[in-house]
């Protein structure tokens, strides 16, 4: 028999649609990995397969192959419901319920189906009374479907519809930015739904013709706009539903949420308030377009000057967005002010360069005077007065330097290097007993050639800061300092510094203020070497303790 135009014209849109499924199958290939593109992928094979099964099924006449056809494409349809609701699932970045046991059923359908429709001849649950009736000059059949052939069917176009669901649903959360895709993507589901239907049913003057196939052609052409017109994989709705899900409503800072290719998605009023950002209908555009950089640049600098007004200087953290499943869907970069911070580090940065410098030179010359008058008086009350001045400006010019030195040693990057710490101990020990001649220090270390690593100028300021704050502030004729270095545990890569002295304990509210890490006006440290010390050991991830066993025993573990 040979097939009429119409005949062919049937024939021909199906395995046209067949073709054009299969290039978008070739396209989304390209896009695998992508939320929900693996699912789709699934759903174009289906499609493919059942539009060329179907339509060369049209021109077989073998009862036998043709029967082989019909199970082929019945199959299909059972898969391209369920493929459909794991692509809405994953698409809108809901992709963890896939996973889940509930899912788990909805996949057992379709497997079902195929073991069914395959042993239907044996327990006829599928089909019953399968013969050849043709229209058209094609070989078309007539059956009647049984339950869980009816079921099968009604199950992927409800599948298919809740997929349709979450698409509806992305379209009304996100506005404009996904609705031409979502939109082309649920129209192509109706011509499908209503061909398996009408078949189904029997409706129309030509029961036996199944139209699911041809009509999958204007299936096929509203996914081929959806994903090449508007390039449906390069952005979706999961970037912007995992944002929400990290708190993007609650921040007042501007933020910025970036899709895999670096582009902006949605913002929030901070944003459109200070960078003068267009509507969300102009979305998705480009970080640099906002900026004037690239999210690359950003990442790698930390921090942004904006010059227009309300701008300043902002420092910048990027937090990656996955999906429930771990796959990566963008990043939300958020941009916090630190203007007024980066101005305050400025001026005490000046200031603290004036003070030092002004400090420094005063008090040479207070110093100078004072001692010319001392041996200008005699031994009078006015010399114990001028040595009391020089006394003063000696401690003022100290403090000066302790700065310089705080200073060095919060701007130096910590250097790490193997080390002898016997060879660290000695040195402090020679300097201290040469400064302070009446101080009597001694050192034991154990063991003798224990070595770590870390960086020695700052380990040395730290443990010169602990040995001369004992001394000056004892009030012995002869102070006696301490130094005993111990492995901290069993194992050789930690140590434990002891500096003793023969003091009175240690003020509490002075070891609270630096506990605290700040000064307060209840609580004032009388001394910088303590802070230097504390701080000295914050800088190699160190810690400090304070005890008091006849004498304050500080205690610095590294």
């Amino acid at each position: 028999m040979t097939p009429g135009v119409v005949g062919l014209a049937i024939v021909g849109a199906s395995v046209a649609a067949s073709g054009g499924a299969a290039y978008l199958l070739r396209y989304l290939y390209r896009q695998r990995g992508k939320s929900g593109a693996n699912w789709f992928m699934g759903n174009m094979a289906s499609v493919a397969v059942f539009c060329l099964a179907y339509g060369v099924a049209l021109l077989v006449f073998d009862p036998t192959v043709r029967i082989a056809l019909a199970v082929v494409a019945f199959v299909c349809v059972c898969f391209m419901g369920p493929f459909f609701l794991a692509f809405g699932l994953d698409y809108t970045g809901r992709g963890n319920l896939i996973r889940t046991p509930l899912f788990g059923i909805v996949a057992v359908v379709p497997l079902v189906s195929v073991a069914l429709a395959v042993t239907n001849p044996i327990h006829e649950l599928v089909w019953t009374d399968f013969q050849l009736d043709p229209v058209f000059g094609l070989a078309t059949a007539t059956y009647t479907v049984q339950p869980w052939g009816a079921f099968a069917f009604l199950f992927s176009i409800g599948t298919a519809g809740v997929g349709s669901l979450l698409l509806i649903g992305a379209i009304l959360s996100y506005g404009p930015l996904y609705r031409r895709e979502a939109t082309a993507v649920i129209l192509s589901t109706v011509p499908p739904s209503v061909g398996v239907s009408l078949w189904l049913l029997g409706v129309g003057p030509i029961p036996q013709l199944h139209l699911t196939a041809p009509l999958m052609l204007i299936h096929v052409a509203l996914d081929a706009y959806a994903f090449v017109g508007t390039h449906m994989f390069e952005t979706n709705p999961a970037t912007q539903r995992m944002a929400e899900q990290t708190g993007l409503d609650s921040l007042s800072d501007p933020v910025f949420v970036l899709d895999t290719n670096g582009r902006v998605v949605r913002v929030n009023d901070r944003v459109e308030e200070l960078f003068l950002t267009p509507s969300s209908t102009s979305l998705p555009i480009s970080l640099e377009s906002v900026l004037g950089v690239t999210s690359e640049e950003l990442r790698e600098t930390g921090e942004i000057t904006v010059g227009t007004d309300g701008g300043g200087t902002f420092a910048v953290s990027f937090t990656d967005l996955t999906n429930p499943v771990g796959e990566s869907v963008g990043s939300m970069a958020v941009l916090y002010d630190v203007t007024e911070e980066r101005q305050r580090g400025q001026q005490l940065e000046v200031l603290n360069r004036v003070l030092r410098h002004n400090l420094r030179n005063e008090t040479m010359v207070i110093g100078g005077y004072a001692e010319l008058l001392k041996t200008t008086v005699g031994e009078t009350t006015q010399a114990t007065q001028a040595g009391m001045i020089a006394a003063a400006s000696d401690r003022l010019n100290s403090i000066a330097e302790k700065v310089r030195e705080f200073e060095d040693v919060q701007q130096r990057g910590v250097q790490p290097e193997s080390l002898s710490v016997k060879d660290v101990v000695a040195e402090i020990v020679r300097t201290r007993s040469t400064a302070h001649g009446d101080a009597t220090i001694t050192s034991t270390v154990e063991p003798v050639d224990h070595e770590i690593r870390t960086d020695r100028e700052i380990l040395s300021v730290l443990l010169d800061n602990l040995v001369e704050n004992a001394i000056v502030h004892s009030d012995a004729a002869e102070p006696t300092v301490d130094i005993a270095v111990t492995e901290a545990t069993e194992s050789s890569s930690e140590v434990r510094i002891e500096i003793r002295d023969g003091n009175d304990r240690i003020p509490e509210h002075e070891v609270e203020t630096l506990r605290a890490g700040e000064e307060t006006a209840l609580q004032h440290g009388q001394g910088i070497g303590l802070w230097i010390a504390y701080w000295c050991t914050r800088k190699l991830h160190g810690e400090i303790s304070f005890e008091y066993d006849d004498g304050n025993v500080l205690a610095v573990a590294l």
